[in-house]
């Protein structure tokens, strides 16, 4: 994520100049286009089955084998070797450049602090794992910090410790436990990085087990989803797993992950509504699902790694996958090459136009450090969803900030547009 944030700071332009752009060419708020009814009824195939159950197996088992990043958690080793785990947690790159905290330059003396709470130097010759389940969407850090660090002073939105988000019930693999130990140090099934304690359950294996392969539960539909969990409202996003224990005519009754004083974990029974945002099992892997799960995001914040509750461009597309059962990877560059890849390398622009109008609406493209869906044609027009930071209209900047739809004439810093800068279109089956 650390390299993709240095791109995406050079595509919003840090976000550091004041002001906000008014409504460019190329975005769009006609009413039917912001909605997924207009495309989902242009999609004459939509409802067609791309992956059936064994077919979405299969696919994650090779994202599994292709990707480093990505983990059959399931599989993953009981014990690990001390020099992996330092490998993964000695690289303190990320305190190479200026940060700012509050407004201001952060000193080498709190940079080496954070360097010591890694606690790279304890880490044994041979890690046992642990497990552990998330209690609520939880931040994945570069290092063990909360606090956020930022390339310009007068920045708040790209956290350059900011990894991702994790949703609740997410089962973890713990393989270190920060100095002062409020962080651990996970594996989750697409990224690793720092997370905070409180935020995680510890367990045995074969309790870490209902949440790592859940035989019988529900799948948020929604862009979120609230559930009270002894006193809190427990924030689901969209693709979030919950484990269901009974289902009555008009309430399903789930079971949720609670942390016990001593971090272990307890768990607790929450009765919710029957309603659209709930959905028994995945959904049916077809086009127009694809498109209907994008569209609960439109108008959502955009948040960098998840930040404020919002989504990126690439959490979007990964959130949207996971309703249908598609387990993708984290980071732009490796969604760019996961699943059927057309390069658009080398071709003009009408050779680019032609390529993308052919694709099946849910297919994505790929520019260097960004990531967009494409949703279908109008008037022979394609159009795009994405959760856009920045874009440029003949040098004049624009601030978005948010979910929403447009065409490909956007342009970037450079004054390329969208099209002139898409490499890759993908379909994921």
């Amino acid at each position: 994520m650390r390299g993709k944030l240095i791109a995406c700071l050079f595509f919003c332009a840090c976000l550091i100049l004041p002001g906000f752009g008014a409504s460019a060419a190329g975005v769009t708020n006609y009413s039917s286009f912001i909605s997924a009814d207009y495309w989902v009824k242009n999609n004459p195939a939509g409802e067609q089955v791309i992956l059936d159950a064994a077919g979405t197996a299969a696919f994650n088992k090779r994202m599994v084998d292709k990707f480093a990043s990505v983990y059959d958690l399931k599989a993953y080793p009981q014990k690990v070797s001390g020099s992996t785990v330092k490998s993964y947690l000695g690289d303190f790159s990320v305190l190479n450049d200026p940060l700012f905290r509050l407004g201001k330059e952060v000193s080498q003396n709190y940079k080496n602090i954070l360097i010591r709470e890694a606690n790279v130097d304890k880490v044994p010759a041979e890690v046992a794992v642990r497990y552990g389940v998330t209690v609520r969407r939880s931040n994945l850090r570069a290092l063990p910090t909360n606090e956020g660090l930022f390339y310009y002073p007068t920045d708040s939105n790209f956290d350059a410790l900011q990894e991702t988000a994790i949703s609740v019930c997410e089962p973890v693999i713990i393989l270190h436990q920060s100095a002062n130990g409020f962080f651990y140090y996970v594996q989750s099934y697409n990224y690793r990085g720092w997370i905070s304690r409180f935020d995680v359950a510890t367990c045995g294996r074969d309790a870490w087990l209902k949440y790592a392969d859940p035989q019988s539960f529900l799948v948020v539909t929604a862009q979120s989803f609230n559930i009270k969990v002894s006193g809190e409202s427990v924030y689901c996003d969209e693709g979030t797993r919950l484990l269901l224990v009974t289902e009555g005519s008009s309430i399903y009754t789930v079971k949720m992950p609670l942390r016990a004083q001593n971090g272990s974990l307890e768990e607790a029974n929450s009765n919710v509504a029957k309603t659209a945002a709930l959905h028994k099992g995945y959904l049916p892997y077809t086009s127009n699902n694809i498109l209907r799960g994008a569209f609960k995001y439109y108008g959502a914040p955009y948040g960098w790694g998840g930040m404020h509750k919002g989504t990126d461009d690439a959490g979007l597309i990964t959130n949207v996958y996971r309703t249908v059962g598609i387990f993708l990877p984290r980071t732009v560059d490796e969604l760019a090459q996961a699943g059927v890849v057309t390069s658009l390398n080398g071709m003009a622009s009408a050779q680019r136009l032609d390529a993308i109008k052919k694709l099946t609406p849910g297919s994505c493209l790929f520019m260097d450090g960004y990531a967009v869906m494409y949703v279908g044609n109008s008037s022979d027009v394609p159009y795009i969803i994405h959760s856009l930071a920045t874009h440029y209209t003949g040098g004049v900047r624009h601030t978005e900030m948010r979910v929403l739809v447009s065409d490909l004439t956007l342009q970037r810093a450079s004054g390329s547009s969208f099209l002139d800068e898409f490499t890759n279109a993908v379909s994921f089956k």
